[in-house]
């Protein structure tokens, strides 16, 4: 364009006049049109050219060979408890592996970008996908690795999909996995772990007798090591009666005594509950059974030996357990064989309340009435079905074979060898079967109604049942279902990876005395469950929420310690999660190593970043300022010299 107007821009001669006023309307000339003239090579239109050339190489974004590219690195950071495991007086392996990641990035052209991914039963994103070093280096912060064994292929597979075509794929743990593991091929895996001694708590449970007021603490320490050590165990609560080791219950320990002289870190808001030394052989384990006293609510078992590698694992938060009484009602009208046969068995489990039918929680009684439909309401009804003397005549005696729904809880243990079932009817109400016999349903559901109604199918004036070693194991696991069904927490100690599940109620029971409300979290009305008030799983001041309904259950959950669950401001319960995976704490088998990816990258990995302000950018801005100067030097010494 700039040489087309310079082709058919009109240029005069230069005439000079003695006066132009002279001239008139002569001045001023009209042509019928433009005639290309020969193109003058002038300075002017050379700027002009050379500034039209670079204005168009900046729009066209120029770029020379491999400048401007930069890579993608996915990063894999292996989230096991045993990347924080520590050689005495050296850095943590995860401290190690942030370090292998740093070099890394430096190695990386300028401007790379970065995806870091933490392992799990989920892939879990820590930073990106594709943000520069420096956001992804703050994100490190919240890497904090305890999770214990588990399963790398779901992580490997989305980091995979991030890096393919444009990126390079890195596997930061502490061991690098066995040739029969399949990794994606494109991945390069590097360890920064070495073998390590190692002592854990391996298995840590809280019993507590509600008629003795009494609890037993089981510990079981491990020796994960190469190498046999002496172990010190202590437990420590916010105040304290008395306690004293019972007995140890294997060979492998020595010198198990209370109050050694060798002396645990205690902080002065705690008190020693016990102190125990056992020397435990390589790859030994040892029990160790604590009496404490009841009242308690909380206590942290600690245990150390010299050169211990993982410090996540050697200690333990247990809440003590709550006793949850269940109001049951044994509602025959007379001493039958039924009731005779329940109530033997009902003498024999703890924590049960005999009530009236009112408050009760769990009625016992003939099957005939049905009981009221009521959702909060069990109800166990005991033949015969028919109580007339025709029926009772005309009913039959069973000697099996049974089938036995075994998935159901309530058969847990249950053979019904040897047993007579006698006096079964046949039954006309809609039931779903848990045990039969041919076509005839023996102990069955009920269905159509909002009550937790059971049918038993007998005549215990037939039958040898109630003699035999199933009757009392079906009863408890009766008695242990309806108290798990209970409102509030089930258990009050979890290990990772554990699911935990609660109910709400829906109503308040009016049998919950003061005593039981203070072993028993409050009941919701419900209002209460329809109102805004949130629910809330709270740790270490962190809180989330949780789905209100009346079966609340809680994922698996990846950090140990004390939760609390609110209802609003209202405590639900309190219940603590620990760490015991013996795999994990096995710390013998890290080696540091490397596995180059099967497929390494090509050397044109990565892509082009869309960079508005290049150099060559803002090189060429300042060509083209500088020829435009040029341009209007050249004009402007044109003009001075015609005037």
């Amino acid at each position: 364009m700039i040489v087309v107007i310079h082709l058919y821009h009109r240029r005069y001669p230069t005439l000079f006049v003695a006066g132009l006023h002279l001239w008139g309307v002569e001045t001023h000339t009209t042509t019928a049109g433009r005639t290309r003239e020969q193109l003058p090579i002038a300075a002017s239109l050379i700027c002009e050219l050379l500034a039209a050339l670079l204005l168009s190489l900046v729009l066209a974004d120029p770029r020379w060979g491999q400048l401007g590219r930069v890579v993608h690195l996915v990063a894999v950071l292996d989230n096991s408890a045993s990347m924080t495991s520590r050689p005495p007086g050296e850095k943590p392996f995860r401290d190690i592996a942030v370090e292998e990641l740093e070099r890394r990035i430096a190695s990386l052209p300028r401007g790379s970008v970065v995806t870091l991914l933490r392992t799990g039963r989920r892939p879990e994103m820590l930073a990106g996908p594709a943000v520069s070093w420096d956001v992804a280096k703050q994100k490190l912060a919240d890497w904090k690795p305890a999770l214990p064994k588990h399963d790398f292929l779901p992580t490997w597979d989305l980091a995979a999909q991030l890096a393919e075509g444009a990126g390079e794929l890195l596997f930061l743990t502490d061991s690098v996995p066995g040739k029969e593991v399949a990794v994606p091929k494109t991945m390069e895996i590097i360890s920064v772990g070495r073998a390590l001694e190692n002592v854990s708590i391996s298995a840590a449970r809280w019993d507590f007798d509600s008629q003795a007021a009494k609890g037993r603490v089981f510990v079981r320490l491990t020796n994960h090591g190469k190498r046999p050590t002496n172990v010190r165990i202590a437990g420590l609560v916010g105040s304290v009666e008395d306690a004293k080791p019972i007995a140890t219950t294997t060979s492998k320990v020595a010198n198990a005594k209370p109050e050694t002289d060798q002396q645990l870190p205690e902080s002065a808001s705690q008190k020693k509950l016990f102190e125990n030394e056992v020397s435990l052989d390589a790859g030994a384990s040892a029990p160790l059974e604590i009496e404490v006293s009841g009242g308690l609510g909380r206590m942290i078992v600690e245990c150390e030996s010299i050169g211990d590698g993982l410090s996540l694992d050697n200690r333990v938060e247990l809440i003590e357990p709550k006793v949850r009484v269940l109001h049951v009602t044994v509602a025959f009208a007379k001493e039958t064989a039924a009731k005779q046969a329940v109530v033997r068995v009902l003498k024999t489990l703890p924590d049960l309340s005999l009530t009236e039918s009112e408050t009760a929680e769990l009625i016992i009684a003939p099957s005939d009435p049905l009981p009221p439909s009521q959702r909060e309401l069990w109800w166990l009804g005991i033949g015969p079905l028919d109580p007339s003397e025709e029926a009772r005549k005309a009913a039959i005696d069973l000697v099996g074979p049974y089938v036995l729904e075994k998935q159901n809880p309530l058969l847990d243990g249950l053979t019904l060898g040897g047993v007579v079932w006698g006096g079964a009817q046949p039954v006309k109400l809609e039931v779903s079967p848990i045990i039969t016999a041919g076509s005839m349903p023996l102990l069955s559901r009920l269905t159509g109604t909002r009550t937790t109604a059971y049918l038993l199918n007998i005549d215990f004036a037939r039958t040898n049942l109630g003699d035999s070693p199933d009757w009392p194991i079906l009863l408890s696991n009766l008695i242990e279902l309806r108290r798990d069904n209970l409102p509030g927490l089930r258990r009050w100690n979890y290990r990772l990876n554990e699911e935990i599940r609660f109910r709400i109620a829906d109503v308040l029971n009016p049998s919950t005395t003061a005593q039981d409300q203070s072993a028993t979290p409050a009941l919701t009305s419900n209002d209460d469950l329809a109102d805004s008030n949130p629910l809330e799983l709270v740790h270490r001041g962190t809180k989330r929420p949780l789905a209100r309904a009346s079966m609340v259950e809680i994922p698996p959950l990846d950090d140990s310690g004390v939760y609390s669950v609110l209802d609003g401001k209202r405590l639900i319960g309190e219940f603590a999660v620990a760490f015991f995976d013996q795999e994990e704490s096995n710390l013998s088998d890290l080696r540091p190593g490397r596995r180059d990816a099967e497929t390494p990258p090509n050397s044109e990995v990565g892509f082009l970043l869309d960079q508005p302000l290049t150099w060559l950018v803002l090189v060429g801005i300042l060509l083209i300022a500088a020829v435009a100067f040029a341009d209007w030097s050249v004009l402007s010494e044109g003009r001075r010299r015609r005037d």
